[in-house]
């Protein structure tokens, strides 16, 4: 457990969700999540197109699968997070969004950095491509599986004040080694809390679907996992907790008191024309 500034907690839940049935353990994890007195719930990418249904078939409010996600989430009164394969102007879209206990939208995040796989018809376009969203006080944001590997994206967040990244994904790793360790640096450099949620093949081998969901504090400890195994787990957190400067110097704690405050002060905006720059033979 993160340690706590004394403010709002927040229970924040990610899931791990078995490949079969996908849709069907989707809605028992929320319901899980609910009982449990969960403040939100992250689950996978895609559970439609992980379930095999073709992509883009229905605009996201018509979406069945939303439309049963919004069901169950009032039911259980929990908010939720996914994505779901959505019919756009012009094509479909791997569309994230955060849905409060209601059932109301609070917004939608269409993924940015499709993989080498992945058939994106449409990329939408949006006044505000990296959108941080309010529930109930707290700030989210989502990232949707490839989009780990850009720290450009989670800097934006950070400098926008994002509380929590959510990260509904699909995604592949040998041994999970080397996305744990992308996932920390985006919760440490940024400041922030990382959620990921992830389906699982049973028993678990190596080059499967490996599971474990998990959350991450902005000091890089995973604070709660499913492990390779399925199910919810559950962190309890204050959403505006930072990792505190480590100085002893008593000026320097005072004028940095947590990481992000002190890299925003640090950090170089004036020397990072190269970071906008298409790269040759790309």
């Amino acid at each position: 457990m993160a340690e706590q500034t004394g403010a709002k907690r927040f229970r924040l839940a990610v899931a791990s969700i078995e490949r079969e049935n996908c849709v069907e353990h989707c809605l028992e994890a929320i319901q899980e999540a609910g009982d449990r007195g969960a403040d939100l719930l992250v689950l996978p990418e895609e559970p439609d197109i992980t379930a095999g249904s073709p992509p883009g078939q229905h605009t996201l409010d018509e979406h069945p699968v939303f439309i049963a996600f919004r069901e169950a989430a009032v039911k259980g009164g929990v908010p939720i997070v996914s994505s779901l394969s959505a019919k756009v102007e012009g094509g479909y879209a791997n569309t994230g969004f955060v849905m409060d206990r209601t059932g109301e939208v609070v917004g939608i995040y269409p993924k940015k950095h499709p993989a080498p796989s992945e058939a994106i018809v449409t990329m939408p376009t949006a006044a505000d491509p990296f959108p941080v969203f309010d529930l109930d006080g707290v700030r989210i944001a989502i990232a949707i599986c490839m989009d780990i590997h850009f720290p450009e994206m989670f800097r934006i967040y950070g400098l926008k004040g994002a509380d929590i990244v959510c990260v509904p994904t699909m995604y592949l790793d040998y041994t999970g080694d080397m996305l744990e360790s992308i996932e920390k640096a985006r919760a440490i450099d940024s400041q922030m809390y990382v959620a990921v949620s992830h389906y699982i093949e049973k028993p678990f081998l190596a080059g499967k679907s490996y599971g474990y969901a998990k959350v991450i504090s902005p000091d890089g400890r995973i604070i709660a996992s499913t492990g390779h195994a399925d199910g919810v787990a559950i962190a309890e957190i204050d959403p505006k907790w930072r990792f505190p400067y480590w100085s002893e110097d008593e000026a320097l704690k005072a004028a940095y008191p947590d990481l992000r405050r002190m890299f925003d002060r640090i950090r170089r905006p004036d020397l990072y024309d190269e970071l906008v720059k298409p790269k040759d033979g790309t």
